[in-house]
């Protein structure tokens, strides 16, 4: 297992689905990602629409983040945008979101055309 060999002060970890899709099915995962005694874990799950810290299962004393915000599909809170982390001299890292306003990324509702040309309208311009 990687984790038990690695000396490393940091652990990064990025996965297309947030920690509360492990509640179920592998609580194992997350007591791991729990442990802070060998590795500070920096957890970076997807899924849904949304940058945050609040809307997953916690891995506190670990930092654990929804980093699927930033529109063009769709949006499943008002916290859209990307997270920024810094390692400093020392290791230790700092993470932080950036926002941007959810009109500014979050396509409007598709609707259903009901003319009959063959070309496309948009759907907004």
């Amino acid at each position: 297992n990687r984790v038990e060999h690695s000396k490393a002060k940091n652990l990064l970890v990025f996965s297309h689905y947030p920690t509360d899709y492990f509640m179920g099915g592998a609580p194992w995962f997350l007591d791991g990602l729990r442990n802070k005694s060998v590795h500070d874990i920096m957890y970076f799950g997807g899924h849904r629409h949304s940058t945050d810290t609040w809307s997953t299962c916690s891995i506190s004393p670990n930092t654990n983040w929804l980093v699927g915000g930033g529109g063009g599909y769709s949006c499943d809170s008002d916290d859209q945008g990307f997270v920024v982390g810094e390692v400093h001299a020392d290791y230790s890292v700092d993470t932080y979101a950036v926002l941007v306003d959810k009109e500014l990324c979050c396509l409007p509702p598709t609707t259903t055309s009901t003319s009959s040309t063959s070309e496309a309208e948009p759907m907004w311009t």
